[in-house]
């Protein structure tokens, strides 16, 4: 039986999505799951720590793990009261000052609560969110006002509730939107028809990579009993490999990078794969590490090095097999799940009490740069699971009381 640790763990990776290849740190907006590449990177972090200002705070209606998305001058959060209703907020940014909020009746329970999992995406002028027992909602991100909605279960027949809900973050890709209610679907975004509909094993909870490898762009991620590849535009499968689901659940999404997948999963040993011409999946593995077996925190790039958390920060090389350069242990923040924003040569980690570090990795070392305390309440119980957002200058975080939004002030040796 899966640990309360681990379960409540699950609740806020919420599957990290992967970076496409040869993609640049993007900055301004941070749209949805790990920004507007999907891949956690984002270039306009400061060279050195920055002074952070806390701008304003919201209390919230209760623990939801869920992350934030901001973009177009707002902040979108789900969360709930744990008992009747989900919630949905739209803030303006700069200021906190309420937009709109929309309610959703949710007297259903599951373990570790019935809040929403996945982030919404913020996407031409709509809000699209996930509840965790598979409400889909498109709203007018100016007023609120639903768009279209649709069910997993009532609309698509998905069958059984997973066990933890519905936790993988709405896609954008090439004007669609890609949910797995109990196959992988494309929708259009602004309707909410369907484009394409292609058979799987099942929902895991890890979200769908993105990217052009072996020549073919294509969607990557995890069913209930595989790792497959899909063409974005007719949802055909490109290839599929087993994969080890034995936990129940697969949460760490797959990462590109430089043309290779590599798969982080807790009951495999992290492998890195290589693709032939067409877009197919080699599945001979290039390399594989033995030290990165995370429960849920996906890896992300900082430049050339794959940073990943798992009893520590560790920091492996892609270029020479996968080889651990170095395991940093002594800092809290980086013991339980943490999450990742970084650039080609620096990054910050969101630890689980509240806490942001920022780090410089090299091959040799992990450079502290400095720290600061964002979030998180007082007393053993309270972490911080929510992924955070960064955008034009504001960082948000929140924790199981306040959505919180804070000014990066750039130190003036910063260009």
């Amino acid at each position: 039986m899966i640990g309360s640790v681990k379960v409540t763990c699950l609740l806020a990776f919420l599957c990290w999505a992967a970076w496409a290849p040869g993609t640049e740190a993007a900055g301004g907006d941070w749209p949805g799951w790990r920004g507007p590449t999907h891949d956690g990177q984002y270039s306009e972090i400061p060279q050195t720590m920055p002074e952070v200002k806390l701008l304003w705070k919201h209390h919230m209606a209760g623990r939801c793990d869920a992350g934030l998305a901001a973009a177009d001058g707002v902040v979108v959060a789900a969360d709930s009261d744990g008992r009747r209703n989900d919630y949905y907020w739209c803030f303006d940014a700069a200021t906190g000052k309420q937009r709109w909020m929309a309610k959703t009746y949710n007297g259903r329970q599951l373990d570790y609560g019935s809040a929403p999992r996945a982030t919404p995406t913020i996407y031409k002028g709509k809000a699209i969110t996930i509840g965790a027992f598979g409400d889909v909602q498109c709203f007018d991100l100016k007023t609120g006002r639903i768009v279209w909605k649709k069910h997993y279960m009532k609309d698509y027949r998905a069958g059984k509730v997973p066990t933890w809900g519905f936790t993988a973050a709405p896609l954008i890709v090439d004007d669609k939107l890609i949910v797995t209610p109990n196959a992988l679907m494309a929708l259009n975004p602004n309707t909410g028809k369907t484009i394409w509909t292609t058979k799987t094993a099942g929902a895991n909870y890890s979200a769908f990579a993105t990217g052009k490898v072996g020549g073919v762009r294509q969607i990557i991620g995890y069913d209930a009993a595989t790792i497959g590849g899909w063409d974005i535009a007719t949802g055909k499968q490109l290839w599929s490999m087993p994969a080890d689901n034995s936990n129940g659940y697969i949460v760490p999404s797959p990462v590109l990078t430089g043309g290779k997948l590599v798969l982080a999963t807790e009951s495999e040993d992290t492998r890195m794969f290589k693709f032939d011409a067409g877009g197919v999946l080699n599945v001979e593995p290039l390399a594989e590490n033995a030290d990165l077996n995370p429960e849920m925190a996906t890896p992300t790039a900082q430049g050339d090095l794959l940073l990943g958390v798992c009893n520590g920060l560790i920091c492996m090389d892609p270029n020479d097999n996968l080889k651990t350069l170095w395991i940093q242990d002594k800092e809290d923040s980086f013991l339980g799940m943490a999450h990742i924003i970084a650039t080609k040569d620096r990054a910050l980690v969101f630890g689980d009490k509240g806490e942001m570090v920022m780090i410089r990795a090299t091959r040799k070392k992990c450079e502290i740069l400095g720290r600061a305390k964002l979030a998180g309440t007082k007393g053993k119980a309270s972490v911080v699971w929510a992924p955070p957002a960064i955008a034009d200058g504001r960082i948000f975080v929140r924790d199981e009381k306040y959505l919180y939004a804070y000014q990066i002030i750039q130190p003036k040796t910063d260009k």
